[in-house]
């Protein structure tokens, strides 16, 4: 019995760090996507820059 205990304590603890990791990655998209929309709602000079970084970026196809 306290062999299974143990087993589901450790299951326990794993499912709550991928919540939090979870939790982390859905605000990082989030943020993107919130800066994205401002960026397209309002076109800000400080954002420029950073949109004209991305556009140069050429990444290999194949």
């Amino acid at each position: 019995m306290e062999r299974e205990s143990k087993n589901k304590s450790f299951v326990i603890w794993i499912e709550e760090i991928w919540e939090e990791i979870e939790v982390q990655i859905y605000g990082i998209i989030g943020a993107i996507f919130f800066f994205c929309v401002i960026y397209v709602v309002f076109q800000p000079h400080w954002m420029s820059p950073i949109f004209d970084l991305f556009s140069k970026i050429k990444l290999p196809v194949g």
